[in-house]
């Protein structure tokens, strides 16, 4: 009988290979790549952040597509408006006083005429112009710049009546009350008449409140669907379009005007309800007015905010 602490041959040999190798050789790609399982809170928390997420590129888009509630896109017809500040900053050319040349060439002509009583007499458009009705009956040599419009409703056609026509009308009737008077030398005066006179009634010479005017007879008659319509809602649209722009310049530039910014927000308003109840009555019309406003749909039945 062998006692309890006999060892077989070989077996001391087993018993150290068995404990020389180590237990995690034994496993299998599963084990290791089985990940944690999620429980539900932390499943709701992720599906609520990422439809937060969602919800902020949601808004974010749409702020940024929001359109101008106030000025709108630029059209041809805001286009043809006339803004104050660029066209005060670019007036007219001055006048240009006369050549050598030309005094020379006047001088015999004006020795043998007799200007006495004009003598005295002179009107300077610049410091280094000569004398319009000066005694050596020099024509000044005007550089004419065509002007953005005229004041008091002055229409074109009126204008080149009265600048291109009653001059040489004026010289027929001089002529045929006096022989003395000479077409050549007389001519070229009553041209310079006609500058000076469309200069001072010239936008460019007048005022804001001018300004404002002619872009509402402007806007008329670009709205009118008949000659002398100032009652459609298109041409009330228009007419406060002009308005609301020139109130939106001024806003900017003054921040502390809430009397105005108050009428910036009613003139919006107002420009709403007028677009809405055309919208009721003819849409076509409606989306017609807002493209040449350069309005967006949403500019109109959102609620306006500003």
């Amino acid at each position: 009988m062998f006692g309890l602490r006999t060892v077989l041959p070989g077996a001391r040999s087993l018993v150290a290979s068995t404990k020389a190798t180590p237990c995690n050789t034994f496993h299998t790609s599963t084990a290791v790549l089985a990940k944690a399982r999620r429980s539900r809170k932390d499943i709701a928390i992720q599906t609520r952040k990422a439809n937060l997420k969602k919800q902020e590129d949601k808004h974010r888009e749409f702020e940024e597509s929001t359109p101008d509630y106030i000025i709108g896109k630029e059209t041809e017809f805001t286009r043809s408006l006339l803004q104050p500040q660029t066209l005060f900053q670019a007036p007219l050319a001055s006048i240009k006083p006369p050549t050598t040349t030309d005094t020379e060439s006047d001088s015999t002509s004006s020795s043998s005429s007799t200007s006495s009583s004009r003598s005295n007499f002179s009107f300077s458009a610049s410091p280094l112009s000569s004398s319009i009705f000066s005694s050596s009956r020099a024509p000044l040599v005007v550089s004419t710049s065509e002007p953005s419009g005229y004041q008091h409703f002055l229409t074109n056609q009126e204008a080149e009546l009265i600048f291109d026509k009653v001059p040489h009308i004026h010289l027929e009737e001089l002529m045929n009350r006096s022989t003395l008077v000479s077409d050549k030398l007389q001519l070229p005066i009553e041209k310079q008449k006609a500058e000076l006179v469309r200069r001072i009634i010239a936008l460019e010479n007048g005022n804001a409140k001018q300004i404002i005017l002619e872009n509402i007879r402007r806007a008329k008659e670009a709205f009118q669907r008949f000659e002398g319509d100032t009652g459609s809602p298109e041409v009330q649209a228009a007419i406060m379009t002009v308005r609301i722009q020139n109130l939106n310049n001024h806003v900017l530039n003054n921040k502390k005007d809430k009397h105005n910014y108050r009428r910036l927000r009613m003139l919006v308003h107002q420009r709403q309800t007028v677009l809405k109840y055309l919208k009721k009555s003819n849409p076509d019309r409606y989306h017609t007015c807002l493209d040449r406003l350069g309005l967006e749909p949403r500019a109109i039945e959102d609620e306006i905010v500003i």
